[in-house]
């Protein structure tokens, strides 16, 4: 039987936050040292006038597994996006999956990506949905770097 004196009245670690009470120093140490856990809204190509852009003045750079749209936006931040179409990859479930993918392995190189000067939108192919990771991450690095929009510590 659990009485209620057993039961924390304001909860602590990592789900204090999400209780309402307070964080502890474990907490606060952890969250600030973790990476963002997405691209942000700046970084990201969100209007179909923003592909358009890319789509005219990009240049293609084509991978076993995805396309990369390329192009010099000088002095600007660098925007990244993902498409995925019917035509290109299936349905709906291997298209969610096809851009979950590509966004993963570009999220987890984004520090190693210029801050300045890129817009870069992935086509995914349809293998892209069943490719290994180690070779779909191998394909979207190739791109990045064909690109030149790679920089910094492999280790980053």
């Amino acid at each position: 039987m659990l009485f209620a004196s057993a039961i924390p009245s304001t909860p602590t670690g990592l789900d204090a936050r999400a209780m309402g009470g307070v964080p502890t120093a474990r907490n606060a140490t952890a969250m600030t040292e973790r990476r963002p856990e997405r691209i942000a809204p700046q970084h990201r190509l969100r209007s179909s006038l923003d592909y358009a852009v890319v789509k005219r003045d990009g240049r293609a750079l084509r991978g076993q597994h995805c396309m990369l749209l390329a192009a010099a936006t000088p002095g600007e931040t660098t925007r990244v996006g993902f498409i995925a179409s019917r035509k290109g990859v299936g349905g709906a479930v291997e298209r969610n999956r096809a851009r979950r993918r590509l966004r993963e392995i570009v999220r987890r190189r984004w520090p190693r990506v210029a801050p300045l000067g890129h817009a870069l939108a992935f086509i995914a192919y349809r293998t892209a949905v069943t490719a290994p990771h180690p070779e779909l991450v191998a394909d979207v690095e190739r791109l990045l770097a064909g690109a030149g929009a790679l920089t910094g510590d492999p280790t980053a």
